[in-house]
């Protein structure tokens, strides 16, 4: 069973209010009704969240490693692993994640997350001083914007910016 809006909104409640046993209530519920694909997926990627909240990194990693294949687009769990292990202080992990993310082959039908896993990719070359991340950023929207996991927004001026610093590093 795919999760409605209300539900998504009474699944984000509870994550911000720290009800753990009530998420995995439903979510445990929803996996037992899954009957497509979809349903599949959306459980995953709603347990995936819950795990990241509570900071269980590795739970969440080993998840989209095992389930992953279940979402339409395989950007969304390569970009959602990259991210964890950016967070973690991993960011050759993370680089090593997204280098074999089907961009390109995604970019027509699902866009959105597509242009946001080539930003990630970017970003994470950018942090370690790759130079070349200049010559690609025409690749990204002059106005696009990330959300990072931890809320904040990330652009291609900051992009640029980050390069400056790790290129005048010694």
């Amino acid at each position: 069973m795919r999760f409605s809006a209300e539900e998504v909104r009474n699944i984000q409640k509870l994550m911000r209010e720290k009800a753990w046993a009530s998420v995995y209530s439903l979510l445990d519920s929803a996996r037992d009704h899954a009957v497509t694909q979809e349903d599949k997926a959306s459980e995953i990627y709603w347990r995936t969240m819950a795990l990241i909240k509570q900071g269980r990194y590795q739970e969440a990693i080993d998840l989209l490693r095992k389930d992953g294949a279940l979402f339409n687009s395989q950007c969304l769990p390569l970009k959602i692993i990259a991210e964890i292990l950016d967070k973690i202080g991993d960011d050759q992990g993370a680089l090593r994640e997204l280098s074999g993310a089907p961009i390109e082959q995604e970019m027509e039908d699902f866009y959105g997350l597509a242009i946001d896993t080539k930003f990630l990719y970017f970003y994470l070359l950018a942090k370690t001083g790759d130079r070349s991340v200049r010559n690609k950023l025409s690749e990204i929207p002059d106005d696009y914007r990330h959300i990072t996991m931890g809320g904040k927004f990330l652009t291609k001026a900051d992009l640029v910016a980050l390069l400056n610093r790790t290129s005048n590093q010694p």
